[in-house]
């Protein structure tokens, strides 16, 4: 294992029927921890602050055979767990307080090549116990050349 290359799109529906396609491209390493699961570490640069400092966030995505865990660094920390068929529920403060978050995961599956693999999650977003958005996550990893 080592470095990799990632691409990460994710599709958001918030129910008009126009999707909202994110992309990020990127360069991580992958290993695997003590209990054998697929660990990918990798940066993700964010849109500048008021001073024009671009601020990089470290992610997470741990694969294992039965979850998907993604913990995303920032000013907005977040965990997210993928549990196929069902819904899994944490906590995040804000400032106006506790928002309960619930992610419905209906699929995951991981295709390995022999240079990397590829990560598909198809999951419901709900905030408060209200479903806000349809997702769709497309995870490609690849060795990188040398």
């Amino acid at each position: 294992m080592g470095q990799v290359k990632i691409k990460i799109s994710s599709r958001h529906d918030y129910g008009t029927g126009e999707l909202d396609p994110i992309e990020v491209i990127s360069v991580g390493e992958l290993y695997q921890d003590e209990d054998g699961c697929d660990c990918l570490s990798y940066e993700e640069v964010v849109e500048a602050d008021e001073n024009g400092q671009v601020k990089v966030i470290n992610n997470l995505l741990r694969i294992g055979e039965t979850q998907v865990e993604l913990i995303k660094g920032g000013d907005g920390d977040s965990h997210m767990v993928f549990v196929p068929n069902h819904k899994t529920v944490s906590y995040y403060p804000s400032p106006l307080g506790e928002l309960e978050i619930g992610v419905h995961t209906s699929f995951a599956e991981k295709t390995v090549y022999n240079n990397g693999f590829t990560l598909e999650l198809k999951y419901d977003l709900e905030m408060n116990q209200t479903i806000m958005t349809s997702c769709g996550l497309s995870i490609a990893v690849r060795e990188t050349e040398g």
